[in-house]
């Protein structure tokens, strides 16, 4: 049950993070070079916002597979 709940708060976190990029990059959008401090800070949120929401997605299905591995490892024990 912990890995839903973690899943589904990441992907919350995610969310508010790319909504922020998205919002940096507007505002700052008319001068379009690399020094535009806004514009790289938004690209930034956009980029990070991404990578957690793979990781929201991704934890919760390796810990799945650890534990069927565990799972699978006790019953292969007892035989």
């Amino acid at each position: 049950m912990k890995n839903k709940e973690m899943s589904r708060m990441l992907k919350w976190v995610a969310m508010i993070v790319i909504g922020v990029g998205i919002l940096c990059c507007l505002m700052n959008i008319a001068q379009f070079n690399d020094r535009n401090l806004g514009l790289m800070v938004g690209i930034g949120f956009l980029i990070g916002g991404s990578q957690i929401m793979l990781f929201g997605v991704i934890a919760p299905l390796m810990q799945r597979n650890q534990e069927a591995s565990q799972a699978k490892v006790t019953s292969e024990e007892l035989i």
